[in-house]
């Protein structure tokens, strides 16, 4: 009975290790995918030219700095010892609004 114990004890602190290293996995590969989503945005400004041609564009700056802001969050949980916020205040929010009107064009 103590040796079956012992065994369902070690297969669920194995078991746990095992998904909090495949959390980290998928964690770490989540920022390298927000770096590709960042150079996929810059590479798409570059096209867009420097002048909007039309009357609403995309607010690329403004998506840079939220996946930034996304990509920080995710490499300070992984790299906390405790991983809640301190203060729930201190959180920033995401803009979420990617369109941009242009000044110049009417």
């Amino acid at each position: 009975m103590s040796r079956s114990l012992v065994f369902l004890f070690c297969c669920m602190l194995f078991s746990s290790t095992v998904a909090i290293a495949s959390e980290q996995a998928e964690l770490a590969q989540a920022i390298k995918q927000l770096q590709s989503a960042k150079q996929a945005l810059q590479r798409a400004k570059a096209l867009a030219g420097t002048e909007p041609q039309q009357r609403i564009y995309f607010h690329y700056d403004q998506a840079n700095k939220d996946i930034s802001l996304v990509e920080n969050g995710i490499f300070n949980y992984l790299n906390y010892s405790r991983a809640q916020p301190r203060k729930p205040s201190q959180l920033q929010e995401l803009s979420g609004d990617y369109l941009k009107q242009s000044q110049t064009v009417r």
